[in-house]
């Protein structure tokens, strides 16, 4: 459904990555045993690093919630 956040709660928008054929190949071939898109690969990966990473605070991914600082 465009326009209308299915798997969370925003809407994606487009952005441009570059990768060497072979990581590209890994990430087709990856999304391809997982039933989804390389897109939402990518995207379910980045949600799992910034849960567990604490580069910024979590509020900036998370309004509302509680700081690691």
């Amino acid at each position: 459904m465009r326009g209308i956040p299915v798997h969370h709660d925003e809407l994606k928008k487009p952005h441009t990555v570059w990768f060497t054929g072979t990581a590209w190949k890994w990430l087709q071939l990856s999304a391809k045993e997982s039933n989804t898109s390389v897109g939402e690969l990518l995207e379910s990966w980045g949600r799992e690093k910034m849960d567990t990473t604490p580069i910024f605070p979590v509020s900036e991914f998370h309004p509302g919630a509680r700081t690691l600082e």
